[in-house]
């Protein structure tokens, strides 16, 4: 056989593919493993917001750059037999995380703005994702799921941009609690339920920290911080009067 034969060449070739397919499996396990154990610090109340959003955020970021400098090598999602390691579970992860982060963290005057803004997203990925990826349209549970953690992550990463990069002065305010609970979901989220004031005419339940969960009880008086938001999303914090 002619050493120029270029079949000589297909047993090397394979090989290549084959070291370069098991490195692209440990990479992605790696980069799961990384954002899982991420993603579980973060649901810690002691881990700072601004970490939150750099290393979290960052997650789907990295996988998204990584799937389109190697198309071939890594993608996201879409489930077993097709081509590429898998970064799918990190990204999901991240989303989830950020979008429970947000919800037990941030008190938002009204939630409708950003969850009108996190479904917009999830139709837009939802309708380019069906015009351009025939193995999603195939597949319609998956195309919907991934919607989902789309929209998560728009709710979430918006969410918490919205009071991280806040620059507003604030409006204080006071009000007073009427009763104090524990959140309803698998986070440890601490609530208090606060009669009228300002953009509310109703009682409301703000999130606070554990600490100053403890520290208050019915009755006690608390000094708000109401802020606009760096996206027109009003917030506030809320603190014990001194």
């Amino acid at each position: 056989m002619n050493a120029s034969d270029p079949l000589d060449h297909r047993p090397d070739d394979s090989d290549s593919r084959g070291r370069g397919s098991v490195q692209a499996q440990l990479q992605a396990t790696g980069f799961t493993i990384i954002a899982v154990a991420l993603a579980l610090w973060s649901l810690f109340p002691s881990f700072p917001a601004g970490q939150l959003i750099a290393v979290v955020v960052a997650i789907p970021l990295v996988a998204l750059i990584l799937t389109l400098r190697f198309p071939g090598r890594f993608r996201i999602g879409l489930g077993s037999g097709y081509a590429g390691a898998n970064l799918g579970t990190g990204c999901i992860v991240a989303a989830g995380t950020l979008a429970a982060r947000t919800l037990s963290d941030v008190n938002l005057v009204s939630w409708l703005p950003l969850t009108a803004f996190a479904i917009a997203v999830a139709v837009i990925f939802l309708l380019v994702a069906a015009r351009f990826e025939t193995q999603l349209r195939r597949r319609g549970w998956r195309l919907l799921l991934a919607a989902l953690f789309v929209g998560a992550y728009a709710f979430g990463t918006l969410g918490q941009f919205n009071t991280a990069l806040d620059r507003s002065a604030p409006s204080l305010l006071r009000s007073r609690v009427l009763s104090k609970h524990l959140g309803h979901s698998r986070l440890a989220t601490y609530q208090l339920t606060l009669e009228p004031w300002g953009p509310f005419a109703t009682p409301t339940d703000a999130h606070v920290p554990q600490a100053l969960y403890e520290r208050l009880q019915p009755g006690d008086t608390v000094c708000l911080r109401l802020r606009d938001g760096a996206f027109r999303m009003a917030w506030f914090t809320v603190a014990a009067c001194r």
